[in-house]
């Protein structure tokens, strides 16, 4: 007999457990229910089968779920949701559900749900972990897909209540397969993007409508858990005011839908505009009322001395009464033309701020496909290299044939 180790039975099942409940994490299993049979216990044992293959499974009693108990039975269909572990006083591999849902019957919801509980467990959803959104953001990011209608209604949003902030999109896939590892990577891009090359205010997560398999990556975990570690303020505005998706309640703002989330950030400059107006209006006024009262008073004075001052003095004092009135109407007129000249300059500088004013003249600007930043010479490019060109309305997609520095 060799020197290698000689395993006990237990230990031999022992081991096979802890390899097991080490390398699956919980898991969601399909498959027909047989033999079903419930213990004295409370605790539920049924076989899951499909075709070729069996499993013995077994649902606890004392086994708590996010949802409410669903009533299955031997040839149903169904998705469990467990882990999967050995019986060590017989080596019996099996495993162990702690969610039982109906094939086709609120899986996805049932699954959300689950979702939704433990990261509520684990903090993800607690208010105190929001992020306050900036009253007058001027670097607005959006992840979200560069051809849904979701992108064309914050820009329009934007373009009317606040057209000086800038609009970055990280572009990703909303939904398919595919759409979750994409959103992941597009916040982690947004991320990366406000620590160093521009800072992002707030951060737009969403898509339009959709069917509840279409909203599904918004309520993926690893989505839920990248909104969560952002450290730019996320608002998420998934579908339409109906629609909810995991991301609604790990962001820091829940909108109904991506226009209305555009709207949440910002301000509205006609109504800034307004604000302004009638604090100088306010202004003027209170100087106009306490510049009156010097006035007045010297026209009581006047009028008690009347019948004591000679005729020349009173000519005297209401000549110099007449200069202070005008005096008075001169630095008046002068305060109001200030303060229109101001009010003047405050509009232009919102117009001429307006990042979209150039677009709609006929200029354009060019990107390389999948960068933010506009290109300004042709250092770097080669034949061959895709670019986006951004117009007045929408975007052209080309690729470079000639490169001719000037």
């Amino acid at each position: 007999m060799n020197e290698e180790r000689v395993y006990t039975v237990s230990e031999l099942n022992r081991s096979a457990r802890e390899v097991l409940e080490a390398d699956f994490a919980e898991i969601w299993v399909k498959g027909e229910v047989s033999e079903m049979k419930r213990a004295a216990s409370g605790h539920l044992y049924f076989t899951l089968k499909d075709e070729s293959s069996e499993v013995n499974a077994v649902r606890f009693r004392s086994r708590t779920s996010a949802l409410a108990p669903v009533l299955i039975e031997p040839g149903k269909m169904i998705l469990a949701l467990g882990k999967l572990t050995v019986y060590e006083p017989r080596g019996r591999y099996q495993f162990v559900a702690s969610i039982l849902q109906p094939l086709g019957e609120g899986v996805l919801q049932a699954a959300i749900e689950w979702l939704k509980a433990r990261l509520k467990a684990e903090g993800l959803l607690d208010p105190a972990h929001k992020k306050p959104l900036p009253p007058f953001p001027r670097g607005i990011g959006v992840v979200t897909s560069p051809s849904g209608a979701a992108l064309r209604d914050i820009r329009s949003v934007l373009e009317r209540r606040w057209p000086i902030a800038d609009l970055y999109l990280f572009p990703a896939a909303v939904q398919g397969e595919n759409a979750p590892d994409d959103l992941v990577a597009a916040l982690d891009r947004a991320g990366r993007f406000s620590n160093q090359a521009r800072l992002l205010d707030v951060l737009i997560l969403g898509r339009g409508g959709g069917s509840a398999e279409d909203l599904a990556p918004f309520s993926d975990e690893r989505v839920a858990r990248a909104v969560f570690a952002c450290p730019i303020p996320i608002v998420s505005a998934v579908g339409h005011e109906i629609d909810f998706a995991i991301s609604d309640f790990v962001a820091d703002l829940r909108a109904p839908t991506p226009a209305s989330a555009a709207e949440l950030i910002t301000p509205n400059q006609i109504e800034l505009l307004e604000l302004v107006a009638s604090h100088i209006a306010r202004a003027a006024r209170a100087l106009m009322a306490r510049a009156a009262r010097p006035s007045d008073r010297l026209r009581g004075l006047l009028r008690a001395s009347f019948l004591r001052i000679p005729d020349r003095r009173i000519e005297t004092l209401g000549q110099r009464f007449d200069g202070l009135v005008e005096r008075l109407s001169r630095a008046t007129a002068r305060m109001f033309s200030v303060r229109a000249d101001r009010l003047v300059h405050l509009e232009n500088v919102l117009r001429l701020s307006d990042p979209h004013l150039p677009l709609r003249r006929g200029y354009s600007l060019t990107f390389l496909k999948g960068s933010e930043e506009a290109l300004r010479s042709t250092s770097g490019m080669t034949p061959g290299v895709d670019i986006e060109t951004q117009l007045g309305t929408g975007r052209l997609h080309s690729r470079v044939e000639e490169v001719m520095d000037e």
